[in-house]
Parts: structure tokens; C-alpha cells; sequence
């Protein structure tokens, strides 16, 4: 915990708070789900990446889906509120964990999305019980792919599917700055990856490499924060911003150097 608090994007999670002020909502009142998704996510493309897995696996009011690693609820309220589906929207920092209860809660989706503080690697949330397991740049955190793979598998119904989007090594990444080393510092390759899928025994598995739109993202992203600057320092104070700019321009250099990539990873727990 401790480690993955360090990396800046983590930090000032009450900036969500700032943005729908800045919309013309309260401390307290219901909330459109279409204008907290616009703040809601840290992964790449945000509901446009949703959007894509929910035709792909065609998510609907029936489906149960596990989000691990789920923030502060971005993706499983967007998920909830789209298709009808069941969430449980599982998450490690306790303060993004309680910020995403609060804004289920003021979108009237609680019924649909439960919340979880915990740590997927150890918790039971019912084996067998999800037909889809998300995570968006998630693993990228936990060295271990075959175990938190393992974790997965174990919760889905036979048959049920994983999706991860995620990063992966490109090339050596023992010169990048402490903030990111120590978060990415066990990023395997995409063949190792996929064999410790493979290993902890899902199949069906097919990679999408995204690694040119990806870095295509990070630069556009790093070039709108710093034209927003004016702004941004106005609804969240200078500090916020220069944490997160620090933190951009990391990934801007992690792309545009090659050493890291990244994409899509799918698979199916056998039947």
C-alpha cells in the first residue's frame, strides 16, 4: 500500500469533488452519471474503452462483473449505469475506496454497484460467482500475474471471461524515476505475461497490442494538461497540478523511449 501510494496519480483523490464544482453541484445531491464519468477513470480512453468491452462481451442487466482494482468507481458505476449489470467494485486504498461509495451512492446506483476495500489477492468474493473480471491498468501494480490471474480465474463461472487492460515491458526500466520504479518494477514482457495467464489456467487468451495509440494518448493527454494549466491551478491548487504533471510526463517518457507498452489481454476460464 504504502508503495503504491508514492505514484502522484494517486494522490489528491478529492479533486473529483473540485470538478463537479466547478459543474454546479454541492457537497450533497444526486450526481449524472454522465458528468462523473468525465473525471471518474485514470485508465487510457476512458468510456470509449468501456464501451469496448461492453459490446465485446455483451454485458447486459444480467451480468455479474468483478472490477478489480476499481478506484474510485469510475468504471463500475459507467458499467452499472450503461448496461444494468451487477458490479462489485473491489479496491486496496481505503480513500478512494470511500470516495467511490459516496458517488454510487449520490448516482443512485448502489443497488447496482457494491463496493469492497480489499486486497484481491487475498479476499473471497464468492468463487464462481462473476461472468466477466475487469481491471484497467491495474496489474501493472502487483508482480505476481500468475497469482492475481489465479485470483480471477478462481471467482468467474466456468465459461466466464477476463479483461485486462495493462502495461508491459518493452525494454530496461531500472534507470526510470523511484516514482515509477516502484510501482512498474516487475512489468514483464507480453510473452511472459501471456504464459503466466496461461499458467494459472485460462485459455482462449488473444493480446491486443495498443502500445502506438497508447503512446499517441499519453503525449496528447500531457500536451491538453499543460494548456489547461491556467485552470487546472485555479480548481485544484498548484501542488495538485505539479504532482500530476510530474507523473505525465513520466509515462510520456516510458512510451516515447520504448520501454514500456501495452494493451488489451483477454480469456476465458474453461468449462
Amino acid at each position: 500500500m504504502a508503495e503504491i501510494k508514492s505514484m502522484q496519480l494517486y494522490s489528491h483523490v478529492g479533486r473529483i469533488y473540485n470538478e463537479l464544482k466547478e459543474l454546479g453541484y454541492g457537497d450533497t445531491g444526486d450526481l449524472k452519471v454522465e458528468d462523473v464519468s468525465k473525471f471518474d477513470s485514470l485508465h487510457y480512453h476512458g468510456v470509449q474503452a468501456m464501451d469496448e468491452a461492453i459490446q465485446r462481451f455483451n454485458i447486459g442487466k444480467d451480468t455479474r462483473v468483478l472490477d478489480v482494482g476499481s478506484g474510485i468507481g469510475g468504471p463500475a458505476r459507467y458499467l452499472a449505469w450503461k448496461t444494468g449489470c451487477h458490479v462489485t467494485a473491489l479496491e486496496i486504498q481505503r480513500d478512494h475506496h470511500e470516495t467511490g461509495e459516496v458517488l454510487t451512492a449520490r448516482c443512485n446506483l448502489s443497488e447496482r454497484v457494491r463496493h469492497v476495500c480489499g486486497d484481491v489477492m487475498d479476499i473471497d468474493l464468492g468463487h464462481g460467482s462473476y461472468d466477466l473480471v475487469t481491471s484497467w491498468l491495474v496489474f501493472c501494480h502487483i508482480p505476481d500475474k500468475k497469482k492475481v490471474s489465479e485470483r480471477c480465474l478462481q471467482h468467474l463461472k466456468p465459461g466466464g471471461n477476463m479483461l485486462v487492460e495493462d502495461l508491459f515491458a518493452l525494454g530496461d526500466l531500472s534507470e526510470v524515476s523511484e516514482d515509477i520504479r516502484v510501482n512498474y518494477f516487475d512489468l514483464p514482457n507480453i510473452q511472459d505475461y501471456k504464459q503466466q495467464i496461461v499458467d494459472a489456467g485460462f485459455a482462449n487468451i488473444q493480446v491486443e497490442d495498443l502500445t502506438t495509440d497508447w503512446k499517441d494518448y499519453v503525449q496528447d493527454r500531457l500536451k491538453a494538461f499543460i494548456s489547461s494549466e491556467e485552470r487546472y491551478v485555479r480548481v485544484h491548487g498548484r501542488p495538485t497540478y505539479q504532482a500530476l504533471h510530474n507523473f505525465y510526463s513520466c509515462i510520456v517518457r516510458l512510451f516515447t523511449s520504448d520501454r514500456v507498452g501495452g494493451g488489451r489481454i483477454s480469456a476465458t476460464k474453461p468449462t
